[in-house]
């Protein structure tokens, strides 16, 4: 593929290499990105680290050793809008080059602000239904207002359902803001139920967000995603319609 496309996002020479090669090898570790893509070991290192955080590969640890991998190449989108046309046809490269690959593992770890935008846009690429539960105030303002605004907008346009549950302290304009889009639905924990950390609820697992430090996990399971379901439906059944400052 043209490497060039990924150069002008900002991504430097060695960090385009590792962020293919760990697209062509699926999940693996800094020794191996190394072995293979033949670069000194701590350039590699420096090169994932920057490549994490800017949401574009997540890690994983397995028996004490840490494994890195490619999530969906269309974050790759929210890098620049300018270069979107080569970068799709880069993203359809990247798909061929994972099919050939690992598949993904279970269990992934994405920090910081990069790595919330990247699951909430994957979750809205990938499935027509979702739930969450516990949104903190001041999680939207964490992200970006004006970015969240943007991924409800493409969120309808999909036609993606958002069903939330969340925090009885929830900022007023939020919630008029919501209760505006459609495809959602809002209800609101009874003050003694309110939840500092976030977790979103969709067919394929569930993904616990923390706030301080922002670090989000992802847990690709079935039967996690049904379980945390009930738990959601449990709540919802003493979820309030109105907000206490409404």
């Amino acid at each position: 593929m043209n490497e060039q496309v990924l150069l002008d996002l900002g991504l430097s020479k060695n960090e385009v290499s590792v962020y293919l090669k760990l697209a062509e090898m699926g999940p693996s570790t800094a020794v191996q990105i190394s072995q293979e893509a033949k670069i000194h070991r701590p350039n590699v290192y420096d090169a994932l680290d920057i490549l994490v955080k800017k949401g574009i590969i997540a890690y994983f640890v397995r028996e004490k050793v840490k494994y890195y991998e490619v999530a969906d190449p269309e974050q790759l989108l929210t890098l620049s809008k300018i270069k979107e046309m080569d970068i799709k046809n880069a993203i359809s490269e990247l798909k061929i080059l994972q099919l050939a690959a690992k598949p993904p593992s279970s269990i992934a770890v994405f920090e910081g602000i990069a790595g919330a935008r990247r699951i909430m846009t994957d979750i809205i690429n990938n499935t027509k239904e979702f739930c969450v539960l516990g949104v903190p105030k001041d999680y939207a303002k964490t992200i970006g207002e004006g970015w969240v605004k943007e991924w409800h907008e493409q969120r309808a346009k999909k036609k993606v359902w958002f069903h939330h549950i969340v925090n009885e302290d929830y900022y007023p304009h939020r919630i008029k803001f919501l209760r505006s889009m459609p495809y959602t639905t809002i209800k609101f924990l009874p003050k003694e139920y309110n939840s500092p950390t976030l977790l979103w609820i969709y067919d394929k697992g569930v993904i616990m967000c923390f706030m301080q430090p922002m670090v989000s996990i992802r847990i690709l399971s079935e039967d996690a995603a049904k379980s945390f379901k009930q738990y959601y439906n449990m709540l919802l059944k003493l979820a309030l319609d109105k907000a206490p400052q409404e």
